[in-house]
């Protein structure tokens, strides 16, 4: 907030007395104080079809009135990136995930005829980017634990000065805006979570610091993050269907092999029944897709019930394979339910190139009779049968291919015969090319003279010379070894084998796909521009950092180990425990990911665990040392047993800071700091334990600021006079330096404070 933010009321104030000249004096200026109208939502009893929601006013009451003007400060609402909360000001905390979702406008904030950002209109100031001054369109939203809406001006590090922007928005003094929750219940019985809003500010940029001014917006320097508590009951509804997984990949199928096999769930996991129309699979599904088995058009699906539908697929060919499988029944608000299948498609993760070796002839051999000539040679694939693989033999003479090489079984040993016209007269070159069914090739390659001597030259008996001079003749790069040659198959070994100027391409130690990394040094798929060591991974069944893992970390991995990612619907692919397979238990998660839980989903009885609601909730998030302050921590247990509880800090001093380290809410004395210390954050943990000896920890951190620091002040702001020499209109816009103290904060920075107290 600049000089001119906080002197923007003056005008106003000397116009309304006339403008008549007095002596300088200090005016107090409250800093932010972030102001919730409630504490506590409660929504009452839901069935899972129903919703509803409830509103909480955010509100920066830091103001003081005169003579019908607001006078205060910018509040940002927003948190910063090392604040290890929440990724927006306005978010749904830890708590029981998927039952509450928070909506918000900025174009709703409203402010006071005579705030600093009231417009006349009845729109907010704020409702405009505070740099661009754009009209935002935006709404922010946060579903679960996640989300937030991209506001204008909000998130991330800003641009210029070292000033990082990190408001969702800013409010006025005596500003507010609605926050609307929704509640639409998944779990049975006692629903708990919280709302969780946080002020922040904005880093004083170099101008601001050496004019001694404030940031552009502060946050409330004593309650920065404050929680409301959410709490509704889920009641069990009709039946509903749920289908899983809901995308199958069957990878790399052969053609004329094995077919494989998926296995749809057909669940109703409500309470009434469900009858099941049918399963059919869709228009686009060519003849590699078979329904192996399914249930019986009209057959009734009973609460708590499930089926099979199993598909085939078996391709003709190796071209991807994209098809859709629809459940229909009469579940209302599920009539179909669509299964996208897929086969032989993207990168095969595991393919190799396969290989080719000449057993007869060797390089340079003389072909001078009239009788077919016999290549003898073996093909070889690790993915696929030899007799599968596509071979041709072709020449360089003639630049054209000679010959079938295909294997007739899986030994990949080959005779082929090459009539004598197939060749001219000369220096040839034999190469065998071989292509799998993803189109790599691998080759080998033979020299052989036809109806011709040895040229002049030809040190090594490969059957090319040096050629020098002779016009026509393509020359033996290095006449000193028989496997260089031209066209020759290229192989690493340091050397121009086929004698076009570059070395070992096409080999291991060539950087084929131009990404500086061959497969000698690392790369694990020279095919690939974005395979190599260290490359970040994604999820394209290609190893793309080269650490023998594919996909780990992405959607398409199973990084839990369940046999289920997240493309299979597991629905939290850190916990082995939950995957589509599993049965639902009561243990507050979704085991069997059909996004129901526990008693809504016909669960077994087993030991819940204690939930912490949001965080430990302090009356303060800032206190001077020796200063008492209160902390609550809210506890909610599946199986109704009442919880132990464990306080403890950071501090030296310990339990000895709390009245009583073993209630639910404590009294905390904030400790004493070392001599000269400015300030210091503290770690205030408690652990909760159950009945069953269940334990949950949970934490929070208080910022303490030495006994003589002002953290309780307003702003004091020079207002000047017309005996300092200035004229009416310089005095109105003229103001004392301000001086900027830095405090700590919670994982950062704590609002702007004038300096202590003299």
């Amino acid at each position: 907030m600049s000089r001119a933010h906080l002197s923007l009321v003056a005008p106003v104030l000397f116009l309304a007395v006339g403008c008549q000249p007095k002596a300088p004096e200090y005016r107090e200026i409250p800093y932010p104080k972030l102001s919730l109208n409630q504490d506590t939502l409660e929504f009452g009893s839901l069935e899972f079809t129903e919703n509803a929601t409830r509103n909480v006013i955010i509100t920066n009451d830091g103001y003081t009135v005169l003579q019908d003007v607001y006078l205060g400060m910018l509040m940002g609402v927003g948190s910063r990136s090392d604040e290890p909360y929440l990724a927006e000001g306005i978010d749904i905390g830890p708590g029981m995930d998927g039952n509450f979702t928070v909506e918000y406008s900025k174009k709703d904030i409203s402010c006071p005829e005579g705030s600093e950002e009231d417009t006349g209109d009845g729109a907010s100031a704020d409702a405009k980017s505070s740099h661009t001054g754009e009209p935002a369109e935006e709404t922010g939203t946060s579903e679960e634990t996640g989300g937030g809406g991209e506001e204008s001006g909000g998130g991330g590090e800003g641009e210029g000065d070292g000033k990082g922007d990190f408001s969702r928005f800013t409010l006025g003094p005596a500003c507010s805006i609605p926050v609307t929750v929704k509640f639409a219940p998944i779990d049975v019985g006692d629903v708990w979570s919280s709302l969780i809003v946080q002020s922040v500010q904005a880093d004083q940029t170099s101008a601001e610091a050496e004019d001694n001014e404030l940031p552009e917006y502060l946050r409330d320097p004593i309650r920065f993050m404050q929680q409301v508590y959410l709490h509704g009951e889920g009641e069990q509804g009709e039946g509903t269907i749920v289908v899983t997984p809901r995308s199958h990949d069957f990878g790399y199928v052969f053609p004329e092999g094995d077919a494989e096999t998926a296995r749809v769930a057909v669940r109703n996991v409500g309470t009434g029944e469900i009858l099941l129309a049918d399963a059919v699979l869709s228009d686009t599904c060519g003849t590699e897709f078979v329904i192996r088995s399914s249930f019986t058009p009209g057959a009734a699906l009973a609460a708590g019930e499930s089926t099979l539908v199993e598909i085939d697929f078996l391709p003709t060919d190796t071209d991807p394979a994209i098809c859709e499988l629809a459940v229909t029944s009469n579940d209302v608000n599920n009539a179909e339910l669509k299964v996208t299948l897929k086969g032989n498609t993207g990168a095969d993760p595991n393919n190799a190139p396969p290989t080719a070796a000449i057993r007869w002839p060797e390089p340079g051999y003389e072909y001078n009779s009239p009788n077919p000539l016999e290549i003898e040679l073996n093909v070889f694939d690790k993915n696929q049968p030899a007799e599968s693989l596509t071979c041709k033999i072709k020449s360089s003479l003639t630049t054209s291919t000679i010959a079938d090489c295909t294997p007739v079984d899986d030994s990949g040993h080959v005779v082929v015969s090459l009539a004598r016209d197939l060749f001219d007269s000369g220096t040839d070159t034999l190469s065998v090319v071989v292509t799998d069914a993803n189109g790599v090739s691998g080759s080998a390659s033979v020299s052989i003279l036809v109806n011709a001597a040895y040229p002049d030259g030809d040190d090594d008996g490969d059957a090319y010379g040096d050629a020098t001079g002779e016009e026509g003749v393509i020359p033996d790069c290095d006449d000193g070894n028989r496997d260089t040659y031209p066209d020759a198959t290229e192989v690493f070994d340091g050397e121009d084998n086929d004698c076009d100027g570059i070395i070992d391409e096409g080999t291991e130690g060539f950087d084929d796909d131009g990404d500086s990394v061959a497969e000698a040094d690392g790369d694990c798929n020279d095919y690939n521009a974005q395979a190599y060591p260290g490359a970040p991974e994604r999820a394209d069944s290609v190893d793309n950092d080269c650490d023998g893992v594919v996909d780990e970390t992405t959607a398409l991995y199973d990084d839990d180990g369940d046999g289920f990612a997240e493309i299979n619907n597991d629905c939290d692919d850190t916990n082995p425990d939950v995957n589509p397979s599993e049965i639902e238990v009561c243990d507050g998660l979704d085991n069997d990911c059909d996004g129901l839980y526990d008693s809504a989903d016909s669960c077994l009885a087993t030991n819940s665990e204690p939930m912490v609601i949001g965080y430990p909730r302090p009356s303060q998030n800032a206190c001077l040392e020796n200063e008492q302050i209160s902390i609550i921590v809210k506890v909610f247990d599946a199986d109704g047993q009442i919880p132990t509880f464990s306080w403890g800090n950071d501090d030296a001093k310990g339990a000895a800071l709390f009245d009583n380290p073993f209630a639910q809410t404590v009294n905390f004395t904030c400790p004493d700091l070392s001599e000269g210390s400015g300030g210091k954050n503290v770690t205030v943990y408690v652990l909760a334990q159950d009945t069953d000896a269940h334990q949950v920890w949970a934490d929070t951190k208080i910022a303490v600021y030495p006994d003589d620091y002002a953290l309780y002040d307003a702003w004091s702001e020079l207002v000047p006079g017309s005996d300092t020499g200035e004229s009416t209109e310089a005095a109105l816009c003229a103001g004392s330096p301000l001086v900027f103290v830095g405090g700590l904060g919670l994982v950062g920075a704590l609002a702007t404070r004038r300096r202590r107290r003299e």
